[in-house]
C-alpha cells in the first residue's frame, strides 16, 4: 500500500501506475521461440496513441503560452524591473522560458515516435525475412 502525502503526490502515483500499465504492455511474458525479440505491434499503436494525445496537448499548451506570452505593464515598486525581466524570459521562447521547454518536449516525443515507427518498420521486415526463408510444406504432405 502506498502513502499518499497530498492531492499531487496522488495524481503523481497514479499517473506512474499508468505508465507501467502502457509498458506491461510491450512485455512479453513467458520464453520467446528462437531465443528472439517479440514485438506486440498493438501495444505499440497503443503507446504511440498515447504519444500523439500528450503531443496535442503540449501543442495546447505552447499556443497558451504563445497568447500569453504579453510585456506586464510597468510596475512602480523597486522590483518591477526585475520583474518584468524574470517573467519575460520565463514565459518567452528562450532558453530557460515556458515555450522553449515545451517545443523541446514536442521534439522529444515526435523523436520517439518516429523511433517506434522505425522499430515496428524493421521488426516487420525482419518477420518477413524469417517468414520467406521458412521451408514451404509440401501440398501431399
Amino acid at each position: 500500500m502506498a502513502t499518499v502525502r497530498d492531492k499531487a503526490d496522488a495524481r503523481r502515483q497514479l499517473r506512474a501506475e499508468q505508465r507501467q500499465h502502457e509498458t506491461d504492455e510491450l512485455v512479453v511474458e513467458g520464453p520467446v521461440p528462437s531465443g528472439g525479440i517479440e514485438l506486440h505491434y498493438d501495444g505499440v499503436e497503443g503507446i504511440k496513441k498515447a504519444i500523439d494525445e500528450r503531443y496535442d496537448e503540449l501543442s495546447r499548451h505552447l499556443e497558451t503560452a504563445r497568447a500569453l506570452d504579453t510585456g506586464l505593464a510597468d510596475g512602480k515598486g523597486p522590483v518591477a524591473h526585475w520583474m518584468r525581466r524574470s517573467f519575460a524570459v520565463r514565459g518567452g521562447a528562450e532558453a530557460g522560458g515556458v515555450q522553449a521547454a515545451l517545443q523541446s518536449y514536442l521534439a522529444e516525443l515526435a523523436t520517439l515516435r518516429q523511433t517506434l515507427d522505425t522499430v515496428v518498420t524493421l521488426h516487420q521486415g525482419n518477420d518477413e525475412e524469417a517468414a520467406a526463408a521458412l521451408p514451404t510444406g509440401d501440398a501431399d504432405a
